[in-house]
């Protein structure tokens, strides 16, 4: 598996460099009840960030606080 997720990141790194500020202004619609940070209107940026965003609210989720 960690091999796949280094494969899968590198080549994500590496489409992401290669976008132009034009490619990651595109956008289009979402449906808003698929994801709580899902907007009805996406751009290629904000899709490169959702994983990330999404992550970490399940992190969040799963870490135990410190105080119990």
């Amino acid at each position: 598996m960690a091999a796949a997720f280094d494969h899968v990141t590198d080549s994500l790194q590496r489409r992401l460099a290669s976008e132009s500020e034009a490619d990651l202004a595109r956008g289009m619609h979402y449906p808003v009840r698929w994801d709580p940070f899902f907007k009805d209107f996406m751009t290629l940026a904000d899709i490169y960030r959702y994983p990330r965003r999404h992550f970490d609210f399940h992190l969040r989720q799963l870490t135990l606080d410190d105080d119990t």
